[in-house]
């Protein structure tokens, strides 16, 4: 896989949950193909602190799974900063990251969100099928791409 010296991949889950580890899963397909583990953060969930770290790159994607149904399995788009920002403690959107980046640091990486649709939530290691094959078909995608 070509080196991405400038990009930030985070992958947000939990492995322990069964298709909510997909963005981990993410990250641990890039790692066997070489990819440069400096550049990949494992979280549970975003939190604020999350926009000071964003900045430091020209380019950020974050990784999750989504319960939502998607064509092909998963979605890979371009994201903005919101235009406004509230805080919960369980969920702080990377739009909203964005923004305070943006706003506290003045610095605006590019950033992507790539969605892989899951199907099982339960307290269990180990993702479905129908999540394992939409997530090699979004990491085949990815690496077409050039960011």
């Amino acid at each position: 896989m070509k080196e991405l010296d400038n990009i930030l991949i985070i992958g947000i889950g939990n492995n322990t949950r069964q298709d909510d580890g997909l963005g981990w899963r993410f990250l641990e397909l890039l790692e066997k193909e070489g990819f440069n583990t400096s550049n990949i953060v494992y979280k549970y969930q975003l939190m604020v602190e999350d926009a000071e770290l964003i900045g430091d790159y020209k380019t950020v994607v974050f990784v999750d799974a989504c319960k939502t149904e998607l064509k092909n399995g998963f979605k890979f788009e371009k994201i903005f900063p919101s235009k406004h920002v509230s805080f919960s403690t369980h969920n702080v959107p990377p739009t909203q990251i964005l923004n305070l980046c943006e706003t506290f640091y003045n610095k605006k990486p590019k950033a992507y969100m790539l969605a892989v649709q899951g199907y099982l939530w339960d307290i269990e290691i180990g993702i479905s099928k129908k999540a394992s094959r939409n997530l090699s078909k979004s990491f085949s995608h990815f690496k077409l791409l050039s960011l």
